[in-house]
This record gives C-alpha cells, structure tokens and sequence, in this order.
C-alpha cells in the first residue's frame, strides 16, 4: 500500500487490516417486533420527568385512599376544643417552625390585668389562659377607636347638626343640691369649636322647671362656670346640666374632652365625664349627632401555645354523674378522691385521672325512684381524649377540632371519585357521539355539529343558576353542571379521528367483505384513534376536578352535612373546595388552613397535566419507532 503524503507514509505501520482472512456472514436478528402500545410505552418511559410525575400523581391517588381509611387521628367527629390548632411537625419542630405555637395578634386587653410594673395586659383569660401565653413574646400597642365602647379610651367628642341651621341639646350631667352653700360648678375642656358655632351650658331651675343659660363658648379653652350665679333670685335648686350646640351648618362641629361637676364640700369632683361616659351624652332635643375622636383601644400580640391549651385543664360546669362515675371506673386508683381542705364542697383526683377538681356537686334529682346528679369540675382535656403529650397534628385542626392533614385526604378522594366519575360519563357520551357523527358524517354530521354547538354556547352560569334553582346545591346539580357540555370537546377529538380513518384501505376492504357499521366503528377505526381520544379524556379529568372544586368553593356543589355511598364505602361532603371556601374566612390568621388544601390541589393538578402531556407525546403515531 502506498501514500501519497510523506508523513503517511512514514506512519504506515501503525495502520492494520481487520477481518482480512475471516468470511463475513449475515447475522440474524434476535429483537422481537414492537406493538404501537408498547412503542408507546416505551417512549412513556424515557422521558424521566413525565414518570415522576405519573409517580406523585399516583402516590396521592393511592394516599387518597389509605389514609382514610386505616387513620387513627379524627376527620369526622366534632371536637371543638382541638379546633384551629396550628401545624406541628415531629423533629421540625426543634426547628423553631411548625411547632404548634400560635401567633396571635390584635386581641384586645383586659384592662384589668394590666401587672403595674411591666405594664402589660393580657385578653381575657377564657379565650387566651395566661398560662398558656408566651410572656416574653407578649406586646401591647395602642389603636386609633372610634366606637362608643368602654374598652376605647380617652378621646373627644364631637358634637355636630344634621341640618344647616340647627339646634341640639345634648343630657349631660344630673346633681341634686339643696341650696347655694354647696357652690356648685361645671367645668367644660373644649378641644375645638368651628366658626359659626355655639355651644350653650344650661341648668334647670329645681321650682321653675326652666333651663337657664350659664355660660356660652364659642372658641377652644378650658371653662368653668358658677351655678350660683344662675340661682340668685331663688336660693333653693335642683339641677340638671345640659348642653345646646347650635351652628349655621353641617360641616361645622364643637369638640369636648371632659366635663366635671364640682362643689366645696368635697375636692372629689361630683362627676368627671370624658371617654366613653362623655360619648354616651343622649340627645334629647334636636337631630343632631355626637361622635368619639382620637380615643384609643390597647390591643396585644403574643405566641400562645395552642396544644398546652387544648390538651391542658379547663372547667366544665355541668357533668353528668353517669360519665363520672365511668370515667373513676376506668381509671381506677388514679382518679382515688382526695379531700379539698380549700374547698370543702368538693374534692380532689390524682395528677394521672382525667378529672382533676370537682369543685362542687349538686342537689339530687330523683327520677322513677333512682337520684340523679352533676358536678362542676375541672377536667383534663388530654387525658379525657386519651391524646398523649407529643400529639400531633401536620397540617392542623379545622374550626371544628378535625384533624386537617387527614381531611384534605378524604377531600382529595372525594374531588377525585367525583371528577372522574363526571369525567367518564363525558367520555363516554363524547366518544358515541363523536363516533356517530364522523362515521356517517353529511346530514347527520351537519345536524349532530349544530346540536353540539348550541349545547356548547349556553352559557356556564346560566345553566349553573337553573341547576340551583331547581334542584339546589349539592351532589346532584355539581353532576348535571360539570356533563351538560364536558362531553362536547371529546366528541370533537373523536369525529376529527373518525374522519381521518374511515377512508383507509383496510376499513374499505373490511365493509366490502360485508363487516357491519359496529364493526367497522369498535375494531377498525377506533382502535386506531384511541391513542390521541386516550390523550383528550386524560386531559379532561383535571378540567373536571378544578372545576369541581371551584363550585364547591363558590358554594354550590357538596358541602358539610351531605353525604353519598357508592358500594360499601361513604363519601362525605368534604371535597378540596369546600376545604379552601372553609379556610378562606379565616386565612389571614391562619393560612394553614388553605395552605395544604391549596398544595394538593396544585400537585394534582400539574401531575396530571403531565400525565397527560406524557400521553400524548407516547401515542402520536408520527414519533413511532423514536426511542
């Protein structure tokens, strides 16, 4: 062998031949012929993040139904005590998250627990117990109130007409003085007074019965006016204070701070109005209005934990004697009764009884011979419910004490049963239809289109409103909904494949053998357009689902206290839209109530999607063979 190119050939000994004295042979095939199902599934196969996704979507199909029915924790019963309890997570907890403290904000004080020397207060204890507040988390902070309440503090008051040129005359205060001696005296703080506004002190003459006018203000200050001067020529009086605001129009207004009625026999004021005493001045002549300004309201937030709460002692006023005495018979020697030197009307249990106090036991009542009683008691919550101490709840209690985590599940199987059962009437409606129509196509293709086409154009509210006001929320309109026109997109996919195969060869050479049009229709041409109306129904499922959960979002599919059984298993009315309406009044302080509820919903949205993507992409016929 030669080469042309020098320095080939000074390499030509690195070159060898191969396979030179060896006879070469056809070899045989060994791979088995692939199916279009196969081929299908195969290119299923490859694409990794469809069949992660297939997984997940699986995963809460088959969690859908496990968790409801092999759970210990309670979806059912009503618990109001565990209610609204927030996520606790094993593990990461120890975190600083998810461990069951509840930040609470903007809860009103008491004012009388106000501890003088941190100056803090705390809500009212039957709601938020003190014990359970995290002390060093606790703030105070002052809001604006403009409510005539007690709680708002300090403040003004505005006095105003309703009516241009008008008068009103507010009641304020009421003394009663024997004579002059008592030097009594009225004392205004006037924060503002507008231009063209009056503001009169008036006091009743105790014979006469007339009021007379002890001072007149028309500008801000503080004033304080001698009803002795009013009472000169009488010497003797019973009063009453009151207050006529006059102004020329309605925009024009008078405010007071605080009114006092003072005398010499006391450096105690009589009466000192302000606040919300001052607020509650009724009007007695006149349309006029008063109205509380810049007064204040103390409101406080704080991380309370909600499962020593729930778990821990709280009274019950009346218990039955019957569930005592079963709760001392269950418990043995731990509920033995101890004398309450402290409280000789009741007694005491042990720390490891259910019933920690009875604080008092009454009268008995004797019904057919046989004495019933109750008692007021201190109970502990956990120990009555048989909770442990590291109870746990993942995603938190509903407002009904019910465990969420384990409710979203039997909601996610009821939207599930739900949209696929809708979603397998629209498919089978839509594949006869869809079939019927683009096999014989012309008149009967013209006229089925039409039909489809108006069902199709009825507006979804229209027939939503009708389903209401006929038959009512529930089960049954939320199925009349979701498959008066669901079947319509699947018919379309099926005629477009009916007009695509009804032409080939091999239905031509079958119905020319004499094969029968349901022939023709259910082993020649529908088995050849399965793979893309597999594909369209697939797809529809999530439609259905969303829309599902919409409606029972709004309101008008199932809702609480409806119930339906398919064989031997009960569905409740709890679908995740009926999850999401219940979170949505309360998901400013507790988002978690819409949270989890929320995740799922978008998981199994996105997974089915891609499910459905992925089946598309695996029964196109034109990417057959591309593995």
């Amino acid at each position: 062998m030669e080469f042309s190119d020098p320095k080939l050939k000074r390499d030509k000994a690195k070159f060898t031949f191969v396979q030179r004295d060896e006879k070469i042979y056809d070899k045989k095939f060994e791979t088995k012929p692939v199916g279009y199902f196969k081929d299908a599934m195969i290119r299923f196969g490859k694409n990794r993040t469809n069949v992660i996704a297939t997984g997940i979507l699986f995963t809460l199909i088959v969690m859908s139904i496990i968790f409801p029915t092999f759970t210990t924790k309670n979806y059912e019963a009503l618990e109001t005590r565990m209610a609204f309890l927030p996520p606790r997570v094993p593990i990461v907890e120890n975190l600083g998250f998810l461990n069951g403290i509840q930040q609470v904000q903007s809860q009103q004080i008491d004012r009388s627990s106000i501890d003088p020397v941190t100056g803090l207060g705390v809500p009212n204890s039957v709601r938020y117990p003190t014990a359970h507040i995290l002390m060093d988390t606790l703030e105070n902070y002052d809001l604006p109130c403009s409510e005539k309440i007690e709680t708002c503090i300090g403040g003004s008051v505005r006095l105003q007409n309703r009516t241009d040129n008008g008068v009103t005359v507010f009641q304020s205060l009421q003394s009663v003085f024997s004579d002059t001696s008592a030097n009594p005296s009225i004392s205004l703080n006037v924060k503002e007074v507008s231009p063209g506004t009056t503001l009169e002190v008036l006091a009743k003459d105790g014979l006469t019965g007339g009021y007379v006018v002890v001072g007149t203000i028309s500008e801000a200050g503080e004033y304080t006016f001698n009803l002795n001067e009013a009472f000169e020529s009488t010497g003797l009086f019973s009063t009453a204070v009151q207050l006529r605001y006059s102004s020329t129009n309605t925009i024009e207004y008078a405010e007071i701070t605080e009114i006092t009625l003072q005398d010499n026999r006391s450096d105690t004021p009589l009466i000192n109005d302000l606040g919300y005493n001052l607020s509650m001045y009724p009007i007695v002549e006149g349309n006029g209005r008063s109205t509380r300004f810049d007064a204040t309201i103390t409101m406080s937030r704080f991380s309370y934990d909600a499962y020593g709460s729930a778990l821990g002692d709280y009274t019950i006023s009346t218990f039955s004697q019957v569930e005592y005495n079963d709760l001392m018979l269950a418990h043995g020697e731990a509920c033995e009764r101890i004398p309450n030197p402290a409280n000789p009307t009741g007694w005491l249990h042990g720390e490891d009884c259910p019933v920690r106090e009875v604080l008092r036991e009454t009268s008995a009542v004797v019904v057919d011979g046989v004495e019933f009683r109750s008692y007021s008691l201190v109970m502990n919550y956990g120990l009555y419910r048989g909770y442990e101490d590291d109870i746990f709840f993942l995603a938190g209690t509903t407002d009904a004490g019910r465990d969420l985590f384990n409710l979203t599940w039997v909601a996610l199987r009821t939207s599930l049963l739900i949209g696929v059962a809708a979603a397998v009437v629209n498919i089978t409606i839509g594949i006869i239809y869809g079939a019927i129509s683009g096999y014989y196509g012309g008149k009967v293709d013209i006229l089925m289109e039409r039909f489809s086409e108006v069902i199709a154009r009825i507006p979804f509210l229209v027939v939503l409103a009708i389903s209401v006001a006929y038959i009512g929320p529930g089960i049954t309109t939320l199925f009349i909904v979701l498959i008066v026109s669901g079947w319509i997109g699947i018919a379309s996919v099926t005629r477009t494949q009916f007009y695509r195969f009804k032409g080939r060869e091999y239905v031509l050479a079958s119905r020319t053998l004499g094969a029968k049009d349901t022939r023709l229709i259910f082993r020649h041409i529908l088995p050849n357009g399965i793979g893309t109306i597999i594909t369209a129904s697939i797809l529809s499922i999530p439609l259905v689902i969303f829309t599902e959960s919409t409606l029972s979002y709004l309101g008008f599919g199932i809702g609480h206290g409806q119930q339906f059984n398919i064989g031997p298993i009960n569905f409740s009315g709890v679908s995740i839209g009926v999850l999401l309406a219940d979170g949505r009044t309360e998901i400013v302080d507790k988002p978690y109530l819409t949270i989890f509820p929320a995740i799922i919903i978008s998981i199994l949205m996105i997974t089915f999607n891609m499910f459905g993507n992925a089946l598309r992409d695996a029964f196109n016929p034109t990417l057959r063979g591309s593995n």
